[in-house]
C-alpha cells in the first residue's frame, strides 16, 4: 500500500523528475514517463563497462571526439539516462553532466535493465539526431547488439565474435577486446 501511495507522488514529466532526483540519495534514470532506481554494477557489467571504454578510447585517439563513462547524462523530453558509455565529438560543456549531442551510447545489459536497454531507452535513444550508434551489451555471453543509424533508417545487426566496424565516427571494435578479463574471455 505504500509502494502505491509512494508511486502516485512519483515525477511524471522530465522536468519534474530532475527536481524529484535532486533531493535522492541513490540514482534514479527516467525513462518514459517512470523512474527507476540504478542498481549496483555487478563485477562482469563493470569490467566490460570499463573494456568499451578502454577500447573507445583507443579507437578514438586523436579524433575531436571523446568517450565518457559513469556520469555523462542524456536528457530529452522522454528520458533522463545514465548510460554505461557515452560518446560526443562536441564540445562538453563542463558546468553540466548533460551531454547534448550523443553519437554513440553504450548500454552494458543486466538481468534487470534488460527492458530498459534494450527496449524503452531506445525508443527515446533513437529520436536524438546526432545519435548515429546504440550498442547494447549482454553480460553473459559474447553479445553486442549493434544499432546504426543510415539516414533516416536504424539497422540492426548482433555481432558475436571477431569485430565490428562503425562509422561516423570511424571506428573498429574487437568483441573479444570488450569481454577481456571476464568469465567469458575467450
Amino acid at each position: 500500500m505504500a509502494e502505491a501511495a509512494r508511486r502516485e507522488d512519483w515525477p511524471r514529466t522530465v522536468a519534474e523528475f530532475e527536481e524529484w532526483h535532486r533531493h535522492q540519495p541513490e540514482r534514479w534514470e527516467f525513462i518514459r514517463g517512470e523512474p527507476r532506481m540504478m542498481a549496483p554494477a555487478t563485477m562482469p557489467h563493470s569490467i566490460i563497462k570499463r573494456n568499451v571504454l578502454r577500447a573507445l578510447d583507443s579507437s578514438l585517439e586523436g579524433s575531436a571526439c571523446q568517450a565518457l563513462v559513469d556520469v555523462a547524462q542524456i536528457l530529452t523530453d522522454e528520458i533522463s539516462a545514465i548510460p554505461d558509455v557515452v560518446v560526443t565529438c562536441a564540445p562538453i560543456d563542463h558546468s553540466t553532466s548533460v551531454i547534448a549531442e550523443p553519437v554513440i551510447i553504450v548500454e552494458v545489459m543486466s538481468p534487470g535493465s534488460e527492458a530498459d536497454d534494450a527496449g524503452r531507452k531506445w525508443l527515446a535513444y533513437r529520436k536524438i539526431p546526432s545519435l548515429r550508434h546504440y550498442l547494447v551489451l549482454a553480460q553473459d555471453r559474447h553479445l553486442v547488439h549493434v544499432h546504426s543509424r543510415a539516414g533516416d533508417i536504424w539497422r540492426e545487426r548482433f555481432v558475436s565474435e571477431a569485430a565490428f566496424e562503425l562509422d561516423d565516427p570511424s571506428l573498429r571494435l574487437e568483441v573479444d577486446a570488450l569481454y577481456v578479463a571476464t568469465d567469458l574471455a575467450a
